[in-house]
């Protein structure tokens, strides 16, 4: 991820979720606000309730390479987090809904360069 930087810190979440735009989907929910910086910055959430340590982390790398492939085609300054709703687990969705479900929302709200 070239244009990245990854969130890591509890405070960056949290301001994101009390002060950002939100975008809700069936499987996902988009938190999202604009920073004055060249890069982007983005964080993903996934409940314990989502299943043991192994989904879990599958779901993160479906979203990480969802964003990935995104990336250059997102606006620059972006600052944000895909939480993952607690009924999604690496049995019940796929890749494809994932990608479909995230590229839809960030359309709609209008995230891409070109819109």
């Amino acid at each position: 991820m070239h244009y990245t930087r990854v969130i890591k810190k509890k405070g960056s979440f949290r301001y994101l979720f009390n002060k950002g735009k939100s975008v809700r989907g069936k499987k996902i929910t988009i938190y999202y606000s604009f920073i004055n910086k060249k890069y982007n910055t983005f964080g993903v959430c996934v409940s314990k309730k989502n299943g043991n340590s192994v989904s879990r982390n599958k779901i993160k790398r479906w979203v990480r390479e969802v964003y990935k492939i995104n990336e250059e085609s997102l606006k620059k300054g972006l600052n944000i987090v895909f939480l993952v709703k607690k009924d999604v687990t690496f049995k019940n969705a796929n890749y494809n809904e994932l990608k479909l479900e995230i590229e839809k929302l960030l359309l709609e709200e209008k995230l891409y360069e070109n819109n």
